[in-house]
């Protein structure tokens, strides 16, 4: 690789200069004028032949280019240099090592079985980590070698820790349930359809029920006599008619990212957290990523988003809108419940400090059967009692 270097060579006459050193053929690849004299770039063996031939020009070498800078730069700075190789590679160790595995299980003897499993796969502390192709095959492993023990299994990474989170398979003894009961209705409304699993439906499609009804009875009868008693299940979806009050306030902050950020290192420790740069940012949004811990001890990346605050008014329509979305959200928060919002009134709305007031008319539907059990012996009664009011009622 050829070597240049940057000379200057003092002169006040540097046309002259160029044309002898055309003459004694110099290899220059750049050319610059100071205010007293010329600097070159000038390949490092014809610098000999400069210096022979230009006795009575003076010469200063004043820096190498190119590769040879660079080289020249590492060896000035060698110590820095390798304390910024010795970090990176300390950094990418660290980053990359497992300290501690976790296995989260209340069941102490389950946990001892996956530790094992997991110490024949590599995955112990003090281990480097694995990629996520490597850990889905240890999960599948696991999993096969304890169909019977284990239900779920995952294997989570965190910084510098691996938590392994196990769910326990249960084996269920199915027992025939020897309790009896009713669906009732909850609530009252118009049914629009009936899924009978056991006992059998009293309700059709388009009846309307009370709440407190039996809408399958636990009661299976034959010629109306009770052949037999079950748990009754299935269930009745109905729609069901709601009236709502709300209120939704006009006024709100908006907050907006400016566009600025800042990055910084955040050390937590157990009791106190420290930043390396002072944060000069009023209003911001900090987001702090992990990049590897030591102990108790934890580095964080950290992302720095100035913000700012402007107090914004809501149109009426845009409330109401709001309003109707927050009254559907407490509707729909039970989905085996509540399956479908069908119709919506708003019956009035008025606005009131600052504050859209409405009444809205719903009609949702809704499953509204619910278990209520009885004993043999309580259909019995009340059947014996009834037989008695019938006999001292014709006495």
């Amino acid at each position: 690789m050829k070597r240049f270097l940057k000379v200057k060579i003092k002169t006040l006459k540097k046309t002259e200069l160029l044309m002898k050193l055309n003459k004694i053929g110099a290899n220059i690849r750049d050319i610059s004028y100071d205010r007293d004299g010329v600097i070159i770039e000038v390949l490092s063996s014809d610098l000999k032949k400069i210096k022979k031939y230009l006795l009575s020009y003076k010469l200063e070498i004043l820096d190498e280019t190119g590769v040879y800078k660079v080289l020249k730069n590492i060896r000035i700075n060698s110590l820095t240099v390798v304390a910024i190789i010795f970090g990176l590679i300390l950094f990418l160790i660290l980053n990359n090592l497992t300290i501690k595995v976790n296995i989260v299980h209340q069941d102490s003897e389950l946990r001892e079985i996956i530790e094992e499993d997991l110490k024949k796969y590599g995955v112990v502390p003090l281990s480097f980590k694995k990629s996520y192709q490597e850990y889905e095959e240890i999960i599948a492993k696991i999993k096969e070698a304890h169909k019977d023990k284990i239900e779920w299994l995952e294997i989570d990474v965190e910084g510098m820790d691996v938590y392994v989170r196990v769910e326990e398979r249960i084996i269920n003894d199915y027992q025939e349930t020897t309790g009896f009961c009713h669906i009732v209705a909850n609530k009252s409304g118009i049914v629009t359809r009936v899924l009978t699993q056991k006992g059998v439906a009293l309700v059709t499609i388009n009846d309307f029920v009370n709440k407190g009804d039996i809408l399958i009875s636990g009661e299976v009868k034959l010629n109306e006599e009770v052949k037999n008693d079950v748990c009754a299940a299935g269930e009745v979806i109905a729609e069901v008619w709601y009236k709502v009050k709300t209120s939704y306030p006009l006024e709100y902050v908006d907050i907006k990212e400016t566009g600025k950020t800042r990055f910084n290192l955040m050390v937590k420790s157990p009791n106190a957290e420290y930043v390396i740069l002072k944060s000069r940012v009023d209003k911001k949004l900090v987001q702090n990523k992990l990049l590897f811990h030591v102990g108790k001890w934890e580095v964080y990346l950290q992302k720095e988003s100035e913000i700012v605050s402007v107090n914004k008014r809501y149109g009426e329509e845009e409330a109401l809108n709001k309003a109707l979305e927050k009254i559907r959200e407490k509707l729909m928060i039970d989905p085996e419940k509540f399956r479908e919002i069908i119709k919506e009134k708003v019956l009035q709305k008025s606005v009131n400090n600052d504050n859209l007031d409405i009444d809205v008319f719903m009609v949702v539907l809704e499953d509204i059967g619910v278990k209520k059990n009885y004993t043999k012996e309580t259909e019995s009664d009340t059947s014996d009692s009834k037989n008695n009011g019938d006999n001292n009622t014709s006495d």
